[in-house]
C-alpha cells in the first residue's frame, strides 16, 4: 500500500545538513533519516521515510544539482569522499 501523498517539506537543507555531520553515507536511508532527526529535522525524517522510493532520484538527481550550483574549494576526490561518507584527505 502506497503512503497517502502529503506536501513535500524542504529536504535539501536536511540532506546538506546530514552530509556536513559526516554521520552517514548519504547512499544509507537509513542513517540519513535517524540522523536528520537527530538534528531536529523531523518533519523531513518522516517525509522521507514515507517516500523511500523517492530517496535516490531525490539524492541524485536535486541535491547533486543543488550542490554543483554552490561551488567549494573542495577537490572532486575531497568531495567523493565527503558525499560517500569516506574520510575526506586535506590535500
Amino acid at each position: 500500500m502506497q503512503a497517502p501523498l502529503s506536501p513535500r517539506p524542504p529536504l535539501i537543507s536536511a540532506l546538506d545538513a546530514v552530509k556536513l555531520s559526516k554521520r552517514c553515507n548519504m547512499f544509507d536511508s537509513t542513517c540519513v533519516i535517524l540522523t536528520m532527526r537527530d538534528l531536529g529535522y523531523t518533519l523531513q525524517a518522516h517525509w522521507l521515510e514515507a517516500h523511500l522510493d523517492n530517496y535516490l532520484d531525490i539524492l541524485i538527481d536535486e541535491y547533486q544539482q543543488w550542490m554543483q550550483q554552490s561551488p567549494s574549494n573542495e577537490s572532486l576526490g575531497q568531495q567523493v569522499a565527503r558525499e560517500t561518507g569516506l574520510e575526506v584527505i586535506e590535500e
